[in-house]
């Protein structure tokens, strides 16, 4: 891992103007407080404000939004009710998928999924920490977190009416064809509940288990099943693939509630092992001292002087790069292949997710070969296992499963720009062979850009960004190629890289789209988005032959 020391000055509007090397042990700066989790929560910014560390299994955040685009985080600025505090959310992206394990502390009567009321004044987020209070049910909310576990400390101004739901069936982006497929719950003990839910969404199959533990024994369980109370019997055990909520009840105490919710991608005994491991006490304030104190070490990889404006905007954003991707394995190594095995990485190794290769190879990707080269190599062995699997690098891989939304095969870039800057923690032969393997089998018509050297605007959409960003890579795999000395592949590829050229319209000096027959395709607008074009007007790809 390498660490660098910026300095901005404010006066020159954030332009960097000097670099060196830090020392061996350079005096730990309090960055968090710089730090905004709030930014980028309102209109699309589609972020989080919960409680997480950096690239964790866990993202305990609050879901204020549940539905449409602007639920792709589970949580939106301008909303006011909560409708459950979930474990797993997605940061920043333009589609919406996880909220595993939902919890809400509630007061009062029941229904079968209450919901929160708040006020914004209440809201308190730090990197690692979230605190609201609910007005409605008079509850105060704190959340902190380790890397697989979910810590939750809840105040109730009524002590006769300490309630808590657990909601498996809570899910976001349900409009957008995400469903549950599968349900298992096990109670434990008087204080322990542990399960598994498979559902189906943007992640083709998710499969989460969970083991929770209550600081105190449960008095009173209420079972819903399938939107209907049990009054009958309590059922100890349920494999279902219906809607779970479970209301529990705790003797008048008081004092705070805590609650402690361990993930794992592999099983309830998973998530055991994780708890055990990362979370055996009961000491809040410890854990959230703790997250701050990595939070501060993972923010001091770059440091900058600066208006303190700046400095907000500057922590904010760096916050915000560690957030994914995420790890997928539990304490032991163990993690969930692409085609549902269990797999275990070398020791001290670790397997993650949460690849969104298109929105990263251009920039976030070079930046972590600078600041955090051992992730670089575990995301690169990652890589290189769901290779094993599918016969494809990833393009954009969810949870334990591709997504193949958009463009390109940039783990290609990625894995060149690696190996370039000499970090070689990874097979490297495999991985040049796989990137050779993904350039040629890429769904969205890299048939038509090997065979004739572009893709037709009739017959593919998003055309030219396809060919342009193909033409990159192929640049990518030579420079690795030729560093490796395989001559022959650096050449074709090179040769590859050229494609660029053949969308390249002289007489308007834009790229545009071509057909079967060759000829430009019209009517051509360069400041209007198209088919020929992947969220861009021809004035973006205009400069894209880095």
């Amino acid at each position: 891992m390498k660490r660098t020391i910026l300095f901005f000055q404010a006066a020159l509007a954030c332009l960097l103007v000097g670099c060196k090397q830090a020392p061996e042990s350079p005096r730990l700066q309090d960055e968090v407080r710089y730090v905004d989790p709030f930014i980028g929560t309102g209109f699309h910014g589609h972020t989080f404000p919960g409680a997480t560390r950096p690239y964790a299994m866990v993202q305990l955040s609050p879901d204020t939004h549940i539905l449409g685009w602007d639920a792709s985080s589970g949580y939106h600025y301008d909303d006011d009710h909560i409708y459950g505090f979930s474990h797993t959310h997605l940061s920043g992206t333009g589609i919406g998928d996880l909220g595993d394990v939902a919890l809400l502390p509630f007061s009062g009567g029941d229904s079968i999924k209450p919901v929160a009321t708040f006020k914004k004044d209440t809201e308190k987020a730090t990197p690692g920490y979230y605190a609201v209070r609910l007005d409605n049910f008079g509850i105060n909310v704190e959340l902190t977190s380790t890397d697989r576990v979910g810590f939750h400390k809840y105040t109730y101004d009524n002590p006769k009416e300490r309630r808590v739901l657990l909601d498996l069936g809570h899910i976001l982006q349900p409009n957008w064809g995400h469903k549950l497929i599968g349900n298992q719950y096990l109670l434990v003990n008087d204080s322990t509940v542990e399960g598994t839910v498979k559902t189906q969404g943007w992640a083709h199959f998710h499969s989460m288990s969970y083991r929770i533990t209550f600081s105190e024994p449960i008095e009173t369980v209420y079972q819903y099943i399938g939107g209907k109370l049990r009054k009958d019997s309590l059922f100890l055990r349920l494999n279902t693939a219906e809607d779970l909520k479970f209301h529990y009840k705790f003797a008048e105490k008081a004092q705070p509630l805590y609650v402690k919710v361990a993930l794992s991608v592999v099983d309830p005994e998973g998530a055991e092992k994780n708890l055990e491991a990362e979370l055996p006490g009961w000491d809040f304030d410890k854990t959230r001292e703790e997250s701050t104190h990595i939070w501060n070490e993972a923010l001091n990889l770059i440091q900058i002087e600066a208006d303190p404006k700046v400095m907000v905007n500057f922590y904010t954003a760096q916050y915000h790069t560690k957030l994914t991707p995420n790890l997928m394995s539990d304490v032991n190594g163990e993690y969930r292949r692409h085609d549902q095995r269990i797999a275990r990485m070398p020791q001290g190794g670790a397997y993650y997710s949460t690849f969104s290769l298109w929105d990263t190879f251009r920039a976030w990707n070079p930046l972590q070969t600078l600041v955090d080269t051992t992730l670089v190599n575990d995301m690169i062995r990652s890589m290189l296992d769901m290779y094993d699997i599918t016969g494809e690098l990833p393009i954009w891989p969810l949870a334990s499963g591709e997504t193949g939304t958009m463009i390109g095969y940039h783990a290609a870039s990625v894995i060149a720009d690696a190996y370039l800057k000499g970090i070689r923690g990874y097979d490297a032969e495999k991985a040049l062979d796989a990137m050779i393997r993904s350039s040629n089998i890429n769904k969205k018509g890299s048939d038509y850009y090997v065979a004739q050297g572009f893709i037709p605007s009739n017959i593919k959409r998003e055309s030219v960004s396809c060919t342009l960003e193909y033409a990159y890579d192929d640049w990518a795999i030579s420079r690795m190629a030729g560093a490796m000395g395989r001559d022959d592949v650096a050449r074709e590829y090179a040769q590859r890289a050229l494609n660029y050229a053949n969308v390249f319209d002289g007489s308007t000096c834009f790229f545009r789209g071509r057909g079967t027959d060759g000829n430009w395709s019209e009517p051509f607008e360069e400041f209007a988005t198209g088919r020929d074009y992947t969220e861009a007007t021809p004035w973006h790809y205009r400069f894209f032959v880095p």
